[in-house]
């Protein structure tokens, strides 16, 4: 009887295995699924894009001029809203305009729960990134950036669309700013002497140097001990897709961009410094990246700040 029972036993045991084994692999992989459905990816490849634009809401960042506008007009993924740069610039102010971005965002049909990919021509079009910095300050989990954008999707002969998409205007709530990701002059300026912060200019020489001319900008020259990194040799390849996380890493552990400091972009208005916002923050995973959103064109403009060249 005893070895009856001791049979019993070890048959329960092991059921009793069986069941909590099973209620753990339940869990985790219903955790996976969480964070699969509650986040995404911030940089997206062509091919995923391609497989998933049932689910996802596609949407076309403008550019310079309108002949880029023309060119979506001619040439885009199927059912792209299009979103202009004076649009999307009208609400990357210095301080920004939350209003105004609920307003954009649903006269493009994006609602709080879509999956927005962001995309262009040319690939390293920076008001991208800046659209998605923009979206993730206002709490906008669910957006990602389509690596090598409409360029890179045209090589691989994929299709595209000139029929103008039926947009359904949404109703869209932004959350509370994350003002964690934003830096303003006064803070910028309290830190100039801080050597736990690196300021990063992502201009191109020219500008950091004050050569070029800027007749809309009174000063010349660039923030007191900032490094100039121009953010499309820096952070891109030539045909405009962002570099291998290996390749950023060497880039700005070089130039002592560390993980430790807390770091500030800047560049005129915004944009380039959300595309090393990008690169650090999402691709390399730097925990503390602020941007300078009034940027050159607010401290070039106050006599106040000080001037290095």
């Amino acid at each position: 009887m005893s070895l009856l029972r001791n049979v019993i036993n070890l048959r329960h045991s092991k059921f009793r295995l069986l069941i909590i084994t099973f209620i753990l692999l339940f869990v985790f992989s219903f955790g996976m699924q969480s964070v699969h459905a509650n986040g995404s990816s911030p940089l997206v490849e062509t091919e995923w894009v391609a497989d998933n634009m049932k689910n996802l809401k596609l949407v076309y960042v403008g550019f310079v001029g309108e002949q880029n506008k023309m060119q979506y007009d001619g040439n885009h993924l199927a059912g792209s809203a299009y979103l202009g740069m004076k649009d999307i610039m009208s609400a990357m102010t210095a301080t920004p305009d939350k209003a105004n971005f609920e307003k954009i965002m649903g006269q493009i049909g994006v609602s709080n729960d879509s999956h927005v990919i962001l995309y262009s021509t040319p690939a390293a079009n920076p008001f991208v990134p800046a659209t998605y910095w923009l979206m993730k300050y206002f709490g906008h989990q669910n957006v990602s950036i389509m690596n090598g954008s409409l360029d890179k999707w045209l090589r691989e002969g994929r299709k595209t669309d000139a029929v103008p998409p039926k947009v359904a205007p949404a109703t869209y709530t932004a959350a509370a700013p994350a003002s964690n990701m934003l830096a303003d002059a006064a803070y910028v300026q309290n830190n100039l002497k801080n050597n736990g912060t690196v300021i990063i200019d992502t201009r191109g020489a020219d500008e950091f140097t004050g050569q070029k001319e800027i007749d809309y900008i009174k000063a010349k020259g660039h923030i007191p001990g900032a490094k100039n990194l121009n953010f499309y040799p820096t952070n891109r390849n030539g045909d405009g897709s962002y570099k291998a996380v290996a390749q950023l890493q060497a880039t700005y552990e070089a130039a002592g961009v560390t993980k430790d400091n807390e770091i500030i972009t800047y560049c005129e208005s915004g944009p380039r410094a959300a595309d090393a916002y990008f690169a650090l923050k999402e691709l390399l995973g730097y925990p503390n990246v602020k941007v300078y959103v009034g940027s050159w064109m607010e401290w070039g403009n106050d006599a106040k700040y000080p001037v290095e060249k």
